[in-house]
C-alpha cells in the first residue's frame, strides 16, 4: 500500500508556496471593499428648488426673485384652469438664463409648451391654458454657462387671468370721472408691488367695464398701468420691457 506524500508542513496536497493564490485573494478583497466604499458614498446631483406661487389676495400676479447656480433649476408650479391665461416675464442679470414652460403632468425631460431660448418672445410668454392643473415653469443657465459653474439672480413675474392681458388694453373709452377711490387703490397696488417709490398719475380714463390708470413710477422708464372695476384692482402691468 503506498502512501499519498504529505507537505512539509503536514497540510495534504497544499503546496508548499501560494503566492499567486494569495495576491488574487488579495486583490478580490481590495476590490470588493472599493465597491462597498463607493456604494456607500452619496450621488452628486444638480439640485432643482421647488416651489408653489401663490399670489396675494384679490390679486392675479406676483414677481419672483430668485437664484441659480450651474446645472441647478428653479421650478415652480403655478394652479391654472383651462381657458385661463398665463403670463410670464423673466428678467436675469446674466443672458445665459432661461425658462421653459410645461403643461400639467410634464416636466423637464418631456416636451415644452415653450421655450425662451429658441422662441420670438424671448423671456416673454403669454398662452392660453388648455389643462387645469399645475402649470410648471423652470428657470435655468444654459449649457455652457452650467458648465462653468455660473450664477444668475432673477426676477420672475408670474401672472394669472381670466381674460387675455391685451384685452385691458384694447377696452373703449366710455365718459365720466374716474373716482378718486380707484386712483388711491392703484397707487397703493403699486406700492406693495415696487415699494414706495415717488409716484404721478399721468393718466386715467373709464372703459366700458372697468378703468385704467397710468402711473410714473420714480427710476423706471415706462409708466405702469393699473386696472380697476370699480371696487377692487384686477391686476397692474408694466408697459415697458420685463
Amino acid at each position: 500500500m503506498v502512501e499519498e506524500d504529505e507537505g512539509a508542513d503536514g497540510r495534504e496536497g497544499f503546496p508548499e508556496s501560494t503566492p499567486d493564490l494569495i495576491n488574487t485573494m488579495k486583490m478580490q478583497v481590495l476590490l470588493t471593499a472599493v465597491a462597498l466604499v463607493g456604494a456607500a458614498m452619496p450621488v452628486l446631483a444638480d439640485k432643482t428648488h421647488i416651489e408653489h406661487v401663490a399670489f396675494a389676495k384679490g390679486k392675479s400676479s406676483t414677481v419672483i426673485s430668485g437664484k441659480v447656480s450651474g446645472g441647478d433649476t428653479a421650478l415652480y408650479r403655478v394652479h391654472a384652469k383651462a381657458g385661463q391665461y398665463l403670463r410670464l416675464s423673466l428678467v436675469p442679470d446674466k443672458e445665459s438664463a432661461d425658462f421653459n414652460v410645461y403643461v400639467p403632468g410634464r416636466g423637464p425631460g418631456d416636451e415644452a409648451w415653450f421655450a425662451s431660448a429658441t422662441a420670438e418672445e424671448g423671456r416673454k410668454f403669454t398662452g392660453k391654458v388648455e389643462k387645469t392643473g399645475e402649470q410648471t415653469v423652470t428657470v435655468f443657465l444654459n449649457r455652457a454657462a452650467g458648465r462653468k459653474g455660473a450664477t444668475a439672480n432673477f426676477k420672475l413675474r408670474v401672472g394669472v387671468t381670466d381674460k387675455h392681458p391685451g384685452e385691458h388694453a384694447e377696452e373703449k373709452p366710455a365718459g365720466g370721472e374716474v373716482p378718486q377711490k380707484v386712483v388711491d387703490d392703484c397707487l397703493a397696488a403699486l406700492r406693495k408691488q415696487i415699494g414706495d417709490k415717488k409716484m404721478k398719475v399721468i393718466s386715467k380714463k373709464r372703459g366700458e367695464a372697468s378703468f385704467v390708470v397710468d402711473v410714473q413710477a420714480e427710476g423706471v422708464e415706462k409708466p405702469w398701468r393699473c386696472f380697476h372695476d370699480g371696487s377692487k384692482c384686477t391686476g397692474t402691468e408694466y408697459q415697458g420691457e420685463g
